[in-house]
């Protein structure tokens, strides 16, 4: 998962913590399957830590593209040059690596037999665009989510100054996004009468992680660069209510519900139309305490930050590539390494190639980017 750098060179050390903190909680989500493990409260938190780490990085990743966006869209004309210059860089960032990753990703779907009719739809982001078309590369749906929504934001926000010119910058800004949340929610409701998603299998691939009726989640953090734009004082007067707040949602959502039996049977329209909605708001609420933490003086503050600079890597490298291949060298064994051996070896080798490919690609191509 990536998130667009923010164009200063002071960096926010809160963003740090919550991007090392989405991606350890994806890293997380696999172990359960690298060491077998059928014990189903590992299981279950496996599967709440890989939702939420994700969900994290898209409100995050809406945030930060949503500040960009609106500095641009408040003090320019934005023109449709706007448009294409905002593309560009974040292209820039994006595909380098994740058409570096794709084609690694192909040679190992080749060698291992996975699933590759539809290869070239990942070249295009349409693996997930309308239907769930992956076969390997798993972790690539969300990549289309945000590329997709990167396309759709820049596009919607031009064509509603052109033609709401009536509304100032700052609602029309507004107004925007919070007609496309509604869309996204449209989308669903009209999904979930037209088609049976009765178990959570299903509503895994054919709803959750399809890019149509899931770039709302983005335009959550989007709203909130708005907020932040325009009522700072406000976020950072409540921030620490708003965090208070979101942890009650959280275990709300997460476990109370879960503990009263509402399941996506007893409760489809929750489930099918509303879930990723309140998912995203305590996502949203949780990001204010941290837009405002600027800097630290930890121990940890270094190993956070690389975290987090490394952390677009680490997305990509830590399953098709690490996972998929050391679970089959795993299985190759004729003896069972200990549980701690196994997690270091996953750790050290995902942060290692991470390192390298943001160190000797990725930094190079931004550096390149920003020269130009």
């Amino acid at each position: 998962m990536n998130t667009l750098e923010t164009q200063n060179t002071t960096r926010i050390f809160g963003l740090d913590v919550i991007r090392a903190l989405a991606i350890l909680l994806v890293l997380f989500s696999h172990v359960y399957y690298l060491i077998d493990s059928s014990n189903p409260l590992v299981i279950s938190l496996s599967g709440l830590s890989g939702f939420a780490g994700v969900e994290l990085f898209f409100v995050l990743s809406g945030y930060l593209i949503g500040s960009i966006l609106l500095r641009q869209y408040v003090a320019d004309d934005f023109s449709l040059r706007s448009v294409f210059v905002f593309l560009k860089r974040r292209w820039f960032r994006t595909l380098p690596n994740y058409y570096l990753i794709l084609f690694v990703n192909l040679g190992i779907a080749f060698l291992l037999g996975y699933p590759s009719q539809y290869w070239y739809k990942y070249f295009f982001f349409f693996q997930n665009f309308k239907t769930y078309s992956i076969g390997f590369f798993s972790e690539s749906w969300s990549l289309s989510v945000e590329e997709w929504t990167y396309l759709m934001l820049p596009f919607s926000l031009f064509f509603a100054l052109k033609f709401g010119n009536q509304l100032s910058k700052k609602w029309s800004f507004l107004s925007t996004i919070l007609l496309l949340i509604i869309l996204a929610h449209i989308l669903r409701y009209f999904n979930m009468k037209n088609n049976d998603i009765s178990t959570m299998e299903i509503w895994n691939t054919n709803l959750k992680s399809v890019v149509i009726y899931r770039f709302d989640t983005i335009l959550y953090g989007v709203l909130l660069a708005w907020l932040h734009q325009f009522y700072s004082h406000f976020l950072d007067k409540y921030k620490v209510y708003f965090l208070i707040l979101a942890a009650h949602l959280f275990v709300l959502q997460f476990v109370i519900l879960n503990v009263l039996g509402v399941d996506i049977i007893s409760c489809p329209v929750y489930f099918l139309v509303f879930y990723f909605t309140l998912s995203s708001m305590i996502f949203f609420l949780t990001l204010p305490y941290f837009i405002f933490w600027k800097t630290s003086e930890s121990v940890f503050s270094k190993r956070i930050t690389f975290i987090s600079k490394t952390s677009y890597a680490v997305y990509l490298i830590h399953y098709s590539i690490v996972v998929v291949l050391f679970k089959y060298l795993l299985n190759q064994l004729f003896f069972q390494l200990p549980t701690s051996l196994i997690l270091f070896v996953y750790l050290g080798i995902t942060f290692s190639l991470s390192y390298i490919l943001y160190r000797f690609y990725e930094k190079p191509i931004m550096n390149l980017r920003d020269e130009n």
